[in-house]
Order: structure tokens, then sequence, then C-alpha cells
């Protein structure tokens, strides 16, 4: 079923283990494979695409917890190049982005990497989901939107009505 402004993302192809998932819009949650290849990099960057032509701004989670391997230069480089050129739009479509890092000097190291190289977005690390999706529905709130019920349950939140 379609609903109206939330993207549709393509279907996952076989062998990607990404999790690209935007049924709580406009909170978009992605979940890294434990290994990242290639095709889970061009999955998520056309899932990108789809989340940049909504209407709407999002606010977006990134849940590397389940990462096994550190992806390889060429696949960082890919990440990175995806990123720097589309600065604009995320600036304008992303009201936050909040990446959950199960390591506390792995987070710190981020949060560092941050400050020296800001996002065009708010960016924050976090060690757990919950605290993550909180930090997200404020953002969602701050920006006058609607908060679907499960990115509340998601958040161990009561539902603001």
């Amino acid at each position: 079923m379609y609903v109206v402004g939330l993207p549709e993302i393509g279907v996952k192809p076989v062998g990607v283990g990404i999790e690209f998932d935007v049924s709580m819009w406009p909170l978009v949650q992605v979940v890294m494979p434990a290994v990242i290849e290639l095709a889970d990099i061009t999955y998520l960057q056309e899932s990108y695409e789809h989340v940049f032509a909504a209407p709407k701004r999002h606010a977006l989670i990134v849940d590397t917890t389940t990462i096994e391997q550190i992806p390889d230069a060429t696949l960082r480089k890919k990440m990175k190049d995806f990123e720097d050129g589309r600065r604009p739009i995320i600036r304008d479509k992303n009201i936050g982005s909040a990446i959950v890092l199960s390591n506390a000097l792995v987070r710190g190291a981020y949060t560092a990497l941050r400050w020296i190289s800001p996002q065009p977005a708010p960016n924050k690390a976090f060690s757990n989901l919950r605290d993550a999706a909180r930090w997200c529905i404020e953002g969602i709130e701050a920006d006058g939107q609607h908060v679907p019920a499960a990115a509340y349950v998601l958040a161990g939140m009561p539902e603001v009505v």
C-alpha cells in the first residue's frame, strides 16, 4: 500500500543484507549488515535517493551494532563520495541523523570526527537504538511533523496525541 508522501523504496535485491525501513516515515531506520558489500551500498544509495525526493523532511537512524567487519577503503570512499555529492539536499531534507555505535571509543572518535568535519544536518552518535530514536523524534516534532506510533514504541516513549 502506498501512503501519500511515503517514499517508495525499491525491492531489496537478493543477497543485500542492509535493511532500509521507511515504515515509520518521516523516521527512516537503516540497519547495517554484519559485512557490507558493494550491493549493500548501491541499494542504500538508491534508497536514499527516494527519501531525498519525498516532499517531507526526515530523520535518520543508522544502526551499526550488527557490523562485524569494517567496510574496506573502496566502499568507505563510495559512501563518502555519495554523501559529499548530496550535501545541499541533505541540509534541506534531513532533520538529523543518529548513528548507533555500541563501542564507546568508536563513538568518541566519531564525535570528534564530526567536530572536525561537520555534516550538513545535525548528526549525533548514540550507544543504543532507543536514545537515537528519542533524539530523532524530538527533531521530527520540532519540525512540526506527525510522528507515527511505531516510532514512539521504538524509542520506548508514550505516544504523544
